[in-house]
């Protein structure tokens, strides 16, 4: 394929955000008195750890890609959001408040759904279910925390 990604590398990305958001979801359970936000964030690390365990799978398998679909914009482009994942990871592993770890929460989530998205752009379409379904999973996550966002506003 080429030297700056593979699949490998979205999925171990993957891996990692979803380890991060079990962490994260975690954390963030721990430390609100909210008891309905408590459940949520409790239900978001378990998922989390689901997906982990696909994209682990995926990995194993091989997978193939489109690759007339990677062109050398598109591999800059995959790149640049890997790397900006990479340090969103890092700096966000430091969580002053509840409302900046909410906003992570968020982030996370959008994170994931775009990833997603790039990856189905160019697997096989055998996979496309699989991918679909954590698509509607984060989609609905992220409303979930929206819908609390807008409620302790």
């Amino acid at each position: 394929m080429s030297e700056l990604f593979s699949l490998e590398d979205i999925f171990n990305i993957m891996i990692e955000l979803e380890s991060m958001g079990n962490e994260h979801y975690s954390y963030m359970s721990d430390t609100t008195n909210n008891a309905k936000l408590k459940v949520l964030f409790k239900q978001l690390a378990e998922a989390e750890l689901a997906h982990k365990e696909l994209y682990e799978q995926f990995k194993t398998e091989s997978i193939s890609f489109s690759h007339e679909k990677v062109d050398k914009e598109y591999k800059a482009y995959i790149e640049v959001l890997l790397n900006q994942t990479v340090q969103f990871l890092n700096e966000s592993r430091v969580i002053s408040n509840f409302e900046k770890g909410f906003s992570i929460s968020i982030q996370l989530e959008k994170d994931t759904i775009l990833f997603l998205n790039e990856i189905r752009s160019i697997i096989e379409a055998s996979y496309h279910e699989a991918i679909d379904k954590v698509i509607t999973q984060e989609k609905g996550h992220l409303k979930a925390l929206y819908e609390f966002k807008d409620k302790i506003k």
